[in-house]
């Protein structure tokens, strides 16, 4: 069954299979090209889809993982240098780097500003992107990990105390909403649902940010982590533990097929019409087509 309840279509095809580097983690799309952070080799890469082929690599600090486009940059996280570097992508090169708390785990930008996950101590630094400068260190509790802009809210996954948290940008008040798991780090977040990846017991959560209530819980694979909405309008979550990706139906709040993908997948991004997947514990990042 697929999105909406219509008949299903024909499983997803593997197009291509790019080398980017060791550890390949967040990836994003700007200006024709993806983007790809490798956590190994301390890399960012730049992959041209219609070639399939890395064209450009630019060293960058210990450990990037978390990237995103916004403002006409890139924003990649430090997780070993406790940084976020800014990353001219006409000039290919670092412009900026910014001291955050410890080990920032993710990166996200709205509502004006630039957002960092500083797992270990509890908190999400604001960043003016012009300024290059922390404006705001937030307090959330927990281990604050994934982070999404949508519904109004910047919300963020944690990877201790069974809860995430929605931060207000207008007013940058927090608000603790109880999952009743012990591992949710990563999220997905629309208008419409926010999608809690529960690592420790292998399902979703499934919240309405209406009520901020738990509507739904969906058994996936093994270490669901850091997924996406495809345009096939699916929830693609990849399971890091058995190297696959559930695709969650949410009309039916069902999984509806599980797609093979490369050694140890981390995150999945959508670009181009299609889906990229990262194998984090090998070098390369699956193209995933739709048909």
């Amino acid at each position: 069954m697929a999105f909406g309840g219509a008949p299903a279509a024909a499983p997803p095809v593997v197009l291509a299979k790019v080398k980017t580097g060791i550890g390949p983690c967040g990836s994003a799309p700007l200006h024709g090209f993806l983007y790809v952070a490798n956590y190994g080799s301390a890399t960012l890469v730049r992959v041209d889809p219609r070639t399939n082929r890395r064209v450009r690599t630019l060293r960058v600090g210990f450990q990037p993982c978390g990237l995103v486009a916004g403002g006409g940059a890139l924003w990649v996280d430090g997780y070993g240098t406790n940084r976020i570097e800014k990353v001219d992508p006409k000039r290919f090169r670092v412009v900026r780097r910014i001291r955050v708390g410890r080990q920032p785990f993710d990166v996200a930008y709205g509502f004006g500003s630039v957002w960092a996950s500083n797992n270990p101590d509890g908190t999400v630094s604001r960043i003016d992107p012009r300024r290059g400068k922390v404006v705001r260190t937030i307090r959330t509790g927990g281990a604050p990990a994934g982070l999404r802009v949508a519904a109004g809210s910047v919300w963020v996954g944690s990877s201790t105390g069974g809860a995430i948290f929605r931060i207000d940008p207008a007013t940058n008040a927090v608000t603790r909403i109880r999952l009743g798991t012990s591992n949710s780090p990563w999220l997905e977040a629309t208008a419409e649902a926010v999608w809690v990846a529960n690592r420790a017991d292998g399902t979703v959560t499934r919240l309405d940010p209406a009520t901020n209530r738990v509507v739904a819980t969906i058994r996936v694979g093994t270490n669901p982590v850091d997924g996406v909405v495809g345009p096939d309008g699916l929830v693609w979550i990849p399971n890091q533990g058995d190297n696959t990706v559930s695709r969650i139906d949410p009309a039916t709040n069902r999984v509806v097929d599980t797609v093979r993908v490369g050694n140890g997948p981390f995150v999945v991004r959508r670009a181009f019409g299609d889906m990229w997947a990262s194998s984090f514990a090998g070098d390369d990042v699956w193209r995933i087509r739709l048909r």
